[in-house]
């Protein structure tokens, strides 16, 4: 079920979507003259728990964990999602799918599996081909590989990939212009993260390029790396908690973002349900500032409005979707409340013209 916020708000007109593990499936909403209005979705089951755009905005891209399936969505004028593909991911549980700047590739990664697929793009921004399937490692015993996220760095030469299992960061090359079945190399390079942290999303600097961000869930702490341009090898610089000194009782850490300037970083802790506000120093240095309360349970994932003004976050076990306002010193600052079920993921995109 989708609820119209209760107050308006400013902002350009937007299409957002959410994707859920209710049975909403894919909700779509419009923010229009400072109102949110709900608007018919996608329901069924499948679980789409991560949203991803192409750089145009023109297609969408869902992951659907539940179903081990990837669907690509036209987007209407007026909002609204057209079904032009879904096919089998290439692993089971595909929670996390990234497209590289030129529209061309796409990344999978499959938590159940262990494993990174690179899918080929056509011109219409179709899934053509799934160019290579890695495996992050092999199980140890009752230790498995969960694959949790995969991005191309900055200079789109290298493929970084998270195992929350295997407590590692692995870096692959990537050459575009190889041949299809060689652009991702065979081995990687691996960073370690402590035994037992839990690696899960990452990000890196926007200004700062061989600088990045990993939020391990388990021990929740926030880890400042470096990445080497010439092998894409890792190096951590700094390890934080994502939480308040002394706090003991359990939480997990989830998502993160980066204000385009560089000048703040937010992490996500479920149970502890918060914000972690982190100032980035001129060197991408992080320090821990405070944390907000995120008004909602279980905050799965993070997401900024197009221009940057507002942060949002899908609180899980809470059923909603909370609003925050950016204010001048980047403190987020609570605005309201939508009531979403269950919501995984949230992609806000300017609406395209009529």
């Amino acid at each position: 079920m989708v609820e119209p916020l209760p107050s308006p708000i400013t902002a350009d007109a937007l299409d957002a979507y959410v994707g859920s593990y209710g049975p909403s499936g894919l909700s779509r909403l419009r923010l229009a003259q400072g109102h949110w209005q709900a608007l018919a979705g996608q329901p069924g089951p499948g679980d789409p728990s991560w949203l991803s755009a192409h750089a145009g905005g023109r297609r969408l891209y869902a992951a659907l964990e539940g179903a081990n399936e990837l669907r690509v969505y036209d987007r209407e004028p007026d909002g609204g999602l057209q079904l032009l593909q879904q096919r089998a991911s290439g692993g089971s549980g595909p929670v996390h799918i990234s497209l590289d700047t030129a529209g061309r590739h796409a990344l999978v990664a499959h938590y159940g599996s262990g494993e990174l697929a690179l899918w080929a793009l056509d011109e219409q921004g179709l899934l053509a081909e799934r160019l290579a399937l890695r495996r992050t490692g092999e199980a140890q015993g009752q230790v498995l590989p969960h694959a949790h996220m995969a991005q191309w760095d900055p200079s789109g030469r290298f493929v970084l990939c998270s195992d929350l299992g295997l407590d590692s960061l692995f870096c692959w090359r990537f050459d575009a212009a190889a041949a299809p079945t060689q652009r991702l190399a065979e081995t990687s390079q691996r960073w370690r993260s402590a035994s037992g942290a839990g690696p899960r999303h990452f990000r890196f600097h926007p200004r700062l390029l061989q600088q990045l961000y990993l939020l391990n869930e388990l021990d929740s702490t926030l880890v400042w790396l470096r990445l080497d341009p010439d092998s894409g090898a890792l190096q951590a610089q700094l390890r934080l908690s994502s939480l308040p000194a002394g706090h003991r009782d359990t939480s997990y850490a989830s998502d993160l973002l980066i204000s385009a300037d560089g000048r703040r970083l937010y992490a996500l802790n479920r149970l502890h349900d918060s914000i972690a506000v982190f100032a980035l120093a001129p060197d991408g240095a992080p320090q821990l500032l405070g944390h907000e309360p995120t008004r909602g349970s279980f905050p799965r994932s993070a997401s900024f409005s197009p221009d940057g003004r507002w942060l949002f976050t899908c609180n899980q076990r809470g059923n909603s979707i909370s609003r925050f306002a950016l204010d001048e010193s980047g403190w987020p600052r609570f605005q309201d409340q939508l009531t979403v079920d269950a919501p995984a993921s949230l992609l806000l995109l300017p609406a395209l013209p009529g």
